[in-house]
């Protein structure tokens, strides 16, 4: 008898509790093809991310340091840490466009082959994982337009009167869930950018409660796991700095051992974090797919192309 797991289909309504089972037994299910590809194309970005971040963390400890001194940092150094931020934030970006790309292909491929993900290739998820980086600039660029047009506007109301703080936090709140599920929309259907964010807002209207619970649940548990691998290179970052700030600069502290083992344990926190996105990118997917299968009946169409396909 096979003990093969069911399929996890993606368009499906489900309950609350459906949603994170399903998400969490993808990866379960998936779990070594995953970790195998988001580590070919997101470890050399964190080894790059590790140095900005070790840097950035350098700068901001400076700064701290001069102005609780009485001091001030020049304007190099200013722009050398400014730099140094830009280009972790750029860098996360990647690693964010390309853990969404591997793990959105994967979900495509896990319900396209009959083996699922069994033996998937690196030829078979690269057309996918490009078309997807792709896509994701596009969205990048609309989603930086559109949040710097809702930050103005909230502004304008707040300077027009302060009695506006607590409805513009308000709005913020009912709004911004209503533009998650554009991501899986614009990556995973044939569809323009407007009409992707037009459908994510009718989506997400419908099923704003699930959206928020679901981002809530994996966030708190992804900061949880992010936090536990985090916390040893936090650990030797601040003692560094701080001895650092008393005029201690001698010792292992400052040998090259211990800068080694920071920058590893830095490198292990920036990859781990990239693949705990996977959770978080996944468990909207499969808020999407219920979503789409609750408003549009998306599920009970396919089940019936199925069937007259046997």
């Amino acid at each position: 008898m096979s003990s093969e797991k069911p399929l996890i289909k993606l368009y499906r309504k489900r309950t609350f509790g459906d949603k994170l089972s399903d998400t969490f037994d993808f990866v379960g299910e998936n779990f070594r093809t995953l970790l195998k590809y988001i580590t070919y194309l997101v470890l050399p970005v964190a080894i790059v991310q590790t140095f900005c971040m070790n840097n950035f963390m350098t700068g901001y400890m400076e700064s701290i340091t001069a102005i609780t001194s009485g001091g001030g940092r020049n304007f190099a150094d200013m722009l050398q840490w400014l730099s140094s931020m830009g280009l972790y934030m750029l860098v996360q970006f990647v690693a964010i466009i390309l853990v969404y790309a591997v793990s959105y292909t994967m979900m495509q491929l896990y319900e396209q082959r009959s083996e699922r993900l069994k033996g998937v290739t690196f030829d078979e998820l690269r057309p996918g994982v490009v078309q997807k980086c792709l896509r994701q600039l596009v969205l990048l660029v609309t989603s930086i337009a559109i949040f710097v047009v809702i930050v103005l506007l909230m502004a304008l109301l707040i300077a027009a009167s302060p009695y506006f703080i607590l409805p513009v936090i308000i709005i913020a709140v009912v709004v911004l869930p209503l533009f998650v599920l554009v991501y899986p929309i614009y990556l995973f259907e044939d569809t323009g950018i407007v009409s992707a964010y037009a459908k994510s807002v009718r989506l997400g209207w419908k099923t704003w409660a699930g959206i928020v619970g679901v981002m809530i649940v994996l966030y708190i548990i992804s900061s949880i796991i992010s936090g536990l691998i985090s916390t040893p290179w936090y650990i030797m970052v601040m003692a560094k700095n701080l001895l650092a700030t008393q005029g201690n600069t001698s010792g292992f502290v400052s040998s090259f051992g211990y800068t080694a083992i920071q920058y590893l344990l830095g490198v292990v926190s920036s990859f781990a974090g990239s693949c705990i996105m996977a959770l978080m990118c996944i468990g909207i997917a499969y808020q999407y797919g219920h979503a789409c299968d609750k408003v549009d009946g998306v599920g009970v169409d396919q089940d019936i192309e199925n069937f007259e396909t046997l």
